[in-house]
């Protein structure tokens, strides 16, 4: 019987299983995917995610010290730092060099398999898989699911709801684009209903060009590539577009009896951007950690798991309620009135001022979102916007404190 049966090798799952087997413990992981990494993904990590799992060399592109904002009408606003913010890397060899990691220091994995059932009991969880070969039951003392959004695995082991999961969709394609030097961002429902779209370089003359909204996208992908082509941003077309779901809220409970929810599966991601990998990291070394109390104690109830809640709350808890809080206030604004605070960055530099703080981070985006809210130029034109972003606009503060 192994210690850990981890369902799922992204980010999340990786770093569970490397944590586990470096204290000991037998790790099992699963995935249906032969190659690991391959999510639609910008791979851009902060410096904090950069230190905590450094890349290899060979896995960054380039680093980012700048990008430039595009409002609805066109107007730019570039902003930069003295210093690298982020990086832009290869998100395969990333993720897999996790898993590297994992194996080397003795976890199982077996690749191309893919969960059928999930069966949790007094005494263990039976976890039955099929791939080429067949059918197989696997054994562990308690599970880790880290399936990624939307996973059936979660309701397998019991876990969930029948509400469906608030969610975004991205939509992402690699394109050509040859003097493309720094990260563009663009707003307005044109290019992304209530939301924001992307052109990031990575390398080779190579850019990711891509969008993300909780609104239907009925075209948006196509005519935001069409646009970067006439303004002779982007040449052709090298893969994609395709998309995928985005959670923007965790799930109401992420542990149960000998079960475990990390990641994307559990909805641990950055409601602002749709980033995850950073939180992935976290949660994973929160499950691990939870996992080896629960194996030392020999005591694998909801009651004894509980603690990997709290730890991950006590990380990013309150990141989360920020960011779902100015989202939400986000997408109550109209193009005009995106425009009009857009105006007060432009004249005032309110932005570079939030920039330029000792404490900002690319990881952390909770105090940088209350500064801009909070400062003194922006304050007015925010308490004018309305009624309707009223609601919004107070639960931000008062997740903030």
């Amino acid at each position: 019987m192994h210690d850990v049966i981890v369902m799922g090798a992204g980010p999340a799952g990786s770093m569970t299983a490397l944590r586990l087997a470096e204290m000991g413990h037998g790790v099992l992981v699963l995935d249906w995917r032969e190659i690991l990494g391959d999510k639609l993904c910008t791979g851009i990590i902060g410096n904090e995610c950069a230190d905590y799992f450094p890349p290899d060399e060979s896995h960054i592109y380039h680093e980012a010290r700048s990008a430039t904002i595009v409002s609805p009408k066109g107007r730019r606003l570039r902003v930069e730092k003295a210093s690298p913010q982020a990086l832009i890397v290869d998100r395969v060899a990333y993720v897999g060099s996790v898993a590297d990691r994992a194996r080397e220091a003795g976890a199982e994995f077996i690749l191309g398999a893919r969960v059928t059932a999930v069966q949790v009991s007094t005494d263990g969880v039976t976890v039955r898989t099929e791939a080429s070969g067949g059918s197989r039951s696997h054994r562990g003392k308690m599970a880790v699911v880290a399936g990624g959004f939307n996973s059936p695995l979660v309701r397998m082991a019991g876990l969930g709801s029948d509400e469906p999961q608030d969610f975004m969709i991205g939509s992402q394609a690699e394109v050509e684009a040859l003097d493309l030097c720094e990260t563009e961002v663009y707003l307005g429902n044109e290019v992304s209903p209530k939301s924001f779209a992307w052109l990031v370089p990575v390398s080779e003359g190579r850019a990711l060009v891509g969008l993300v909204s909780r609104e239907r996208l009925n075209g948006h992908a196509e005519s935001f590539l069409e646009s970067l082509r006439r303004q002779s941003k982007i040449g052709k077309l090298i893969k994609g577009p395709r998309s995928w779901g985005i959670p923007v809220k965790p799930l109401s409970r992420t542990y149960g009896d000998r079960v475990l929810v990390t990641g994307d599966a559990a909805g641990l991601v950055k409601p602002t951007t749709g980033g995850g990998i950073y939180y992935s990291f976290i949660s994973g070394d929160a499950a691990a950690q939870t996992a080896d109390e629960a194996i030392k104690a020999d005591d694998f109830s909801s009651r004894r798991l509980r603690g990997y809640e709290k730890r991950w709350k006590s990380v990013f808890g309150n990141e989360l309620q920020i960011g779902y809080h100015a989202r939400a206030f986000y997408e109550s604004l109209s193009d005009d009135q995106i425009e009009r605070m857009f105006g007060e960055f432009l004249d005032k530099d309110a932005l570079g001022d939030v920039i330029n703080s000792d404490d900002f981070s690319f990881d952390w985006h909770g105090k940088a979102i209350l500064k801009v809210l909070r400062h003194s130029s922006l304050l007015q034109v925010v308490k004018s916007l309305g009624p309707a972003a009223a609601p919004f606009l107070a639960r931000v503060f008062r997740s903030g404190g």
